[in-house]
């Protein structure tokens, strides 16, 4: 197909204007295309684009990927790009991106598994309250006040405090 300006070169361009409901395609060899989108503002490079879609799906990564940790110097761009941290003080510095990307993995950020049976008792209470005060919040908000009520009396029991104090 040769080229609608020209009509000399091989058309290795393909245009598609869209006004309105109303489609025209254009056929054009490279040196008239050049001529043709030269007044159109600068393309943005693949460097912007990318950073453009990260800030996009995911704001904490851009956001994060200024943060450097001071003691193993690893940045939040390389935990995301190989998985895995430096040091235990990458927790704290790069918090913001990591637990939001725990609780997309794992629906949470706390521990919620199956607790070793070597744990001891005290571990399988403590985390049966954490998860009924859970269910007591979401009782709340629903304003299921006779299950919120339950829930509280369940609590108390197990920390030992049945009086309510």
């Amino acid at each position: 197909m040769k080229c609608e300006s020209c009509k000399k070169r091989h058309a290795t361009v393909h245009l598609t204007e869209l006004t309105g409901n109303e489609k025209r395609e254009r056929h054009l060899c490279e040196e008239c295309a050049h001529n043709v989108t030269s007044h159109f503002t600068k393309m943005p490079s693949p460097t912007d684009i990318l950073t453009s879609l990260i800030n996009q799906v995911a704001p904490e990564i851009g956001e994060m990927s200024k943060n450097i940790c001071p003691v193993c110097g690893i940045s939040y761009l390389e935990f995301r790009s190989h998985g895995y941290l430096g040091c235990p003080m990458d927790y704290t510095i790069f918090q913001k991106g990591i637990v939001p990307l725990l609780e997309r993995m794992h629906g949470n950020s706390q521990h919620v598994g199956k607790v070793p049976p070597h744990a001891g008792k005290d571990v399988v209470k403590k985390n049966e309250i954490m998860q009924l005060r859970k269910e007591l919040d979401k009782a709340v908000k629903k304003e299921e006040y006779e299950k919120a009520a339950e829930i509280r009396d369940r609590i108390y029991e197990l920390s030992g405090n049945a009086d309510g104090t």
